[in-house]
């Protein structure tokens, strides 16, 4: 029931949404990668959860054995048109809170270019600035001919392949139902792996957003990954059409953290 490196646990809370709107400083600053020249839809899911823009604002809370929950900070989701109609950037952000900053500092930043209509990625970015650990990190995602390529490497992988953002939505955008799952492939760093999603049940949740009626649903690795074994993170999703993320937990080796909605902003 934990995640597999501490790192991963704020790797998945930015993408899933990490930390903090109450801290003394903005997010790191740092020039957006051009929007891919994408011309073609290789696919077109029959949606109606996703439309850009979506913002959403998170406050990330932990808690360990012995204690109550603690504010850590907040984080934003967002989805944004970008300058190629066909488009869409999903972009995160997150920093600590300033006592946690002020012992820990957490500046994450991490952006996804996907295909609209098809919603899968075209490529990912990624700097990471959480303690003394630094990372910049670029994925170009070649989805016709079914490759990856980092900074150092490339390698074949199954059609429509995810990043860790790109999945998170992919999964809003599929039909839900309790007892049903279903699977998708994606890449976290140089390595493919295979993601079963699982509808446990329906639920009414309170978060500083109001009170929704959900799906919680349990992403899980089936071969060693992301995740160690399974019930390593809980989602609860609105049980209506756009399938908002509400609320997030998941169990970290110091304790567990969450993430509850804020505040929703505008969409057309």
């Amino acid at each position: 029931m934990i995640l597999s490196s501490p790192r991963w646990t704020k790797v998945l809370l930015v993408f899933l949404i990490a930390l903090a709107t109450s801290a003394t400083f903005a997010p790191t600053a740092w020039a957006i990668p051009a929007v891919p020249k994408d011309t073609t839809d290789l696919r077109d899911i029959d949606q109606t959860a996703l439309a850009a823009p979506e913002q959403l604002l998170f406050d990330v809370i932990w808690g360990g054995w012995s204690f109550n929950w603690v504010k850590a900070g907040s984080a934003t989701l967002d989805l944004l048109p970008t300058t190629n109609p066909k488009v869409w950037q999903i972009r995160s952000l997150a920093w600590g809170n300033s006592f946690f900053q002020s012992f820990y500092p957490v500046r994450d930043t991490a952006v996804s270019y996907v295909n609209a209509k098809g919603i899968y990625p075209l490529a990912f970015h990624k700097i990471l600035s959480e303690g003394s650990y630094h990372d910049r990190q670029t994925t170009e995602y070649d989805q016709r001919n079914g490759r990856v390529r980092t900074k150092d490497t490339a390698f074949a992988v199954d059609p429509f392949t995810h990043d860790v953002l790109s999945a998170f939505y992919f999964i809003r955008s599929q039909p839900l139902a309790v007892g049903k799952s279903f699977e998708l492939s994606a890449v976290s760093g140089k390595k493919a792996y295979k993601l079963k999603v699982i509808c446990h049940r329906e639920e009414t949740v309170t978060v500083p957003a109001g009170t929704f009626k959900t799906w919680v649903i349990e992403p899980v690795l089936k071969d060693d990954g992301l995740f160690k074994a399974k019930g390593q993170l809980w989602i609860w999703i609105t049980r209506d059409a756009r399938r908002m993320p509400v609320k997030m937990q998941s169990k970290i080796p110091v304790g567990s953290v969450k993430a509850e909605l804020v505040r929703i902003g505008p969409r057309k």
